[in-house]
C-alpha cells in the first residue's frame, strides 16, 4: 500500500475544533463565469444566514487556477478574487469564521490572501473536531488518488519549493500562460484515463483515517458526491462539485452531517 503524499508547503492548523461548520470544494471560481461567482456566493450568504455556522471551511480548488497572491495587487473590483475575498471578510465579521485548504488548483494560496479573507489556511490532512466527540478527516482528496502515478509524480513536483519559487519569479502574463497549458493538460488526462484511476484508493483513505483516529473521511476532489463505506467499515463522504447542475456542500454539528 503507498502512503499518501505530503502536506502542501504554506499550510498551517492540522487541528480544528468547532461546534458547527459549513463545508464546500470545487466551486472553481474564475473570471470566465461570472455568474458562477453569483451562485456561490449568493449560496454561502443564504446558507450562512439561515444556519450560522461557527466555521465555513473551503476544502481546495475553490479557484479554478491561482497563480499567485499577486493577483490580489491589480483585481478589480468585480473579479471573482475581489468578490470572494469581501464576501469571507464579511462573514468573519458576523462570526463566521473562514477556513481554506489548498486543492490541486489552487495550491499556492498564501499569507497575503489568507489576511486579506481574515481566513485560516488548514494544513492537509486536517482532523475537524465537533462537539459532541465526533473526530472527521478533511483533506482535498488528490493525494489519495494514489493509482494514478503519473499524477501523484506531477503533484509532488509543483509542490516542492525550487519549482514554486521559480513560477512565481516569472511575470503575470507568463505565469497565466503557464497556468492555461497545465488546465488544458488536465483536461486531456481526465479524457483519456479511467474513473477508478482517477478516483480515490480505498486502501489508502481507510489508513490515512484510522491513523488520524478519525471516525470518518470527507474530501472533494473527484466530482463525485455522496457516501459510501469504506474497507475499515468508516464512512467516506464527498463533497459535490459546482459544475451545473451542481452544487451545494455540507453541514455538520453535533447531529451529525447532512447535504445542504
Amino acid at each position: 500500500m503507498s502512503t499518501p503524499g505530503e502536506s502542501q508547503p504554506g499550510a498551517r492548523q492540522a487541528a480544528l475544533g468547532t461546534r458547527s461548520a459549513l463545508l464546500c470544494s470545487d466551486i472553481h471560481l474564475s473570471n470566465d463565469d461570472p455568474e458562477l461567482t453569483d451562485r456561490f456566493l449568493g449560496w454561502l450568504e443564504r446558507e450562512s444566514i439561515r444556519l450560522k455556522p461557527e466555521s465555513i471551511i473551503i476544502l481546495g480548488d475553490c479557484f479554478d487556477a491561482w497563480i499567485g497572491d499577486d493577483l490580489l495587487d491589480t483585481a478589480g473590483p468585480n473579479t471573482c478574487e475581489t468578490r470572494l475575498v469581501t464576501c469571507l471578510q464579511q462573514l468573519a465579521q458576523r462570526g463566521h469564521a473562514p477556513y481554506i485548504m489548498h486543492g490541486n488548483r489552487d495550491f499556492l494560496l498564501g499569507d497575503q490572501f489568507a489576511n486579506a479573507c481574515a481566513a485560516t489556511l488548514l494544513r492537509d490532512p486536517c482532523v475537524l473536531s465537533i462537539d459532541s466527540g465526533l473526530k472527521i478527516l478533511l483533506t482535498h482528496g488528490d493525494q489519495l488518488c494514489t493509482a494514478d502515478t503519473d499524477y501523484q509524480a506531477f503533484r509532488r513536483q509543483l509542490r516542492t519549493g525550487p519549482w514554486q519559487t521559480d513560477f512565481l519569479s516569472k511575470p503575470l502574463a507568463q505565469r497565466q500562460e503557464v497556468a492555461r497549458d497545465l488546465r488544458m493538460q488536465s483536461e486531456h488526462e481526465k479524457s483519456v484515463k479511467s474513473m477508478a484511476i482517477m478516483d480515490v484508493t480505498d486502501a489508502d483513505a481507510a489508513f490515512l483515517t484510522d491513523q488520524l483516529g478519525a471516525d470518518l473521511l470527507l474530501h472533494g476532489h473527484t466530482h463525485r458526491p455522496g457516501r459510501s463505506v469504506m474497507s475499515n467499515g468508516k464512512l467516506r463522504w464527498v463533497l459535490p462539485d459546482w459544475a451545473p447542475p451542481h452544487g451545494g456542500g455540507l453541514w455538520v454539528d453535533a447531529a451529525g452531517i447532512q447535504a445542504i
